[in-house]
């Protein structure tokens, strides 16, 4: 890789690791679901911000994909994001770390569907780090930080792996005969309804306008959201971009057990580097 490319690397890095520590506030002082709502309404935002210069993504040889069938995979991920924004919230109020270590679990699950169901066709050592991951899984459950999560905050743990899991699939499937751009809009659209649709009120659009806090999140989250999408498009292959992103998770959790007292820095490093030897194989390949 050359220097610029190893520069958008950690840049990537960097916003992968701001993020759970600005959501954190949302999480501690606001309905769970206020996070998808504001999430959604600023991805909204910056969708239609930049539609004047991707608006013709739309258009895949002379079809607008929005009339594809396949935009009803886009439409299951945004309801579902919904709901996988707000119970991660849940979660990350109380376990910053578990907040984000699920989402190995969630890498592995996903690597092992594509390979029984669409033929990824993983080799034995990847299948062997799956394994191992669910090993990991469990031990972090016993543990790790994730032992002092509530039956409730366990039970969403569990479920949002699963979710996000199924975007491994659901991104496989859809993205290449829609496009990133509209499976972005379609899911940001379907999210923000779900949203609307669950509890939100005229109180809350206020607050996500007009809360500091929350503002700078969800711009924050916007402009990295596009950036990994560029960058993953642009500058670095989509692998390589996942291995930088995966790097951020035991950073996460090292300032966790600093800033929030979560375990010890050595469980927390130790999961965190684990996991990582163990993704490694899966991303890479």
């Amino acid at each position: 890789m050359s220097l610029f490319q190893i520069t958008i690397g950690f840049l990537l890095l960097a916003s992968w690791v701001a993020r759970p520590f600005l959501y954190k506030p949302a999480a501690k002082y606001f309905k769970p679901e206020i996070s998808s709502l504001f999430t959604s309404c600023w991805l909204l935002v910056g969708l239609a911000v930049t539609f004047p210069f991707l608006g013709h993504l739309l258009e895949f040889k002379g079809q607008n994909v929005l009339f594809s069938p396949y935009i009803l995979i886009s439409i299951y991920k945004g309801v579902t994001l919904f709901y996988l924004i707000s119970m991660q919230q849940a979660i990350n109020k109380n376990s910053t770390s578990s907040s984000v270590f699920l989402g190995f679990i969630a890498l592995a699950l996903g690597a092992l569907v594509n390979n029984l169901f669409f033929h990824e066709n993983l080799g034995l050592v990847k299948v062997v780090c799956i394994v191992c991951f669910g090993v990991l899984g469990f031990l972090f459950l016993q543990k790790g930080d994730a032992k002092r999560l509530s039956r409730k905050d366990l039970y969403y743990f569990i479920i949002v792996a699963v979710i996000m899991a199924s975007y491994t699939v659901a991104d496989h499937l859809a993205i290449p005969r829609v496009g990133w751009y509209a499976h972005l809009l379609v899911s940001s659209v379907a999210m923000f309804l779900t949203s609307i649709i669950y509890k939100s009120s005229k109180d809350s659009l206020k607050v996500i306008f007009t809360n500091k806090t929350i503002i700078i999140a969800g711009i924050f989250y916007t402009l990295s959201e596009f950036f990994v999408i560029y960058a993953s498009f642009n500058i670095l292959p989509v692998s390589i971009v996942a291995v930088f992103l995966r790097l951020s998770t035991p950073i996460i959790m090292v300032i966790s057990a600093v800033k929030y007292k979560e375990q010890d820095i050595k469980n927390q490093l130790g999961f965190g580097l684990a996991a990582i030897i163990l993704a490694l194989p899966i991303i890479l390949g």
